[in-house]
C-alpha cells in the first residue's frame, strides 16, 4: 500500500510538472519564441514518457490512474498561475474615452507609448481610441491608470505575437519625488 501511494505521489508531481512546463511551452510557442519552446518541449516529453510508464507499469491501479488525472489537473493550474506570474510577452491595449487627452498625458509620463485616434462615439460624442502596446507585466499598471481617469472607458486587450518598429520602451522612467523623469 506505501509503495502504491509512493508512486501515486511521484506519478502526480512528473504530472504536474510537465502540464506545467506544456503550458508555458505553449504560450512560448505562439510568441514565436522557438528555440526556448523546444528546449522545454525536450524536457516536458521525457517527463511525461516517465508518468506515462509509471502508470502502465505492471497492472492497472486506480490509485495511480487518479494521480495521474489529478495531476494532469493540478499542472494546467500551476501552469497558468505561472503564465500571469511571470507575465511573458507584450498586449495591445485599447482604450476607448472621452477623457483622451489627460489619459494621452498620463500614460506617456509614466514611460508608456501611445497612439491616439480621435473619432465620434456612437451617440455622436467626441472620444479618442488610445492604443498602446506594453509588457504585460504592465499591463496591472496601465489598466489602473486607465480606470482612475476614466472608470467609464471600452477597454480591450489582445496579446501581441511581434512588434516592429515605434515607441516601446523595456523598462520604466526613473522616478523622482517630483514625477517621472523625462528623456529629451
Amino acid at each position: 500500500m506505501i509503495e502504491s501511494l509512493a508512486a501515486a505521489v511521484i506519478i502526480f508531481t512528473l504530472r504536474c510538472i510537465d502540464v506545467s512546463l506544456g503550458t508555458i511551452r505553449l504560450i512560448l510557442t505562439v510568441q514565436g519564441r522557438r528555440t526556448l519552446s523546444s528546449l522545454i518541449g525536450f524536457v516536458e516529453v521525457t517527463i511525461f514518457i516517465s508518468a506515462v510508464a509509471s502508470v502502465v507499469n505492471g497492472p492497472l491501479d486506480p490509485v495511480r490512474i487518479v494521480a495521474y488525472g489529478a495531476g494532469f489537473a493540478a499542472g494546467t493550474f500551476v501552469g497558468v498561475t505561472l503564465d500571469r506570474k511571470l507575465a511573458l510577452g507584450d498586449v495591445m491595449v485599447r482604450a476607448i474615452t472621452p477623457a483622451f487627452d489627460e489619459l494621452v498625458t498620463a500614460l506617456t509620463d509614466v514611460g508608456f507609448g501611445v497612439t491616439l485616434v480621435e473619432a465620434r462615439g456612437g451617440r455622436g460624442s467626441r472620444v479618442g481610441v488610445v492604443f498602446s502596446v506594453t509588457h504585460r507585466r504592465r499591463m496591472a499598471e496601465m489598466m489602473a491608470l486607465i480606470e482612475q481617469i476614466d472608470e467609464d472607458a471600452i477597454i480591450s486587450v489582445q496579446e501581441v505575437r511581434q512588434q516592429f518598429h515605434g515607441y516601446f520602451s523595456p523598462k520604466r522612467p526613473a522616478l523622482t519625488a517630483m514625477g517621472p523623469v523625462t528623456r529629451q
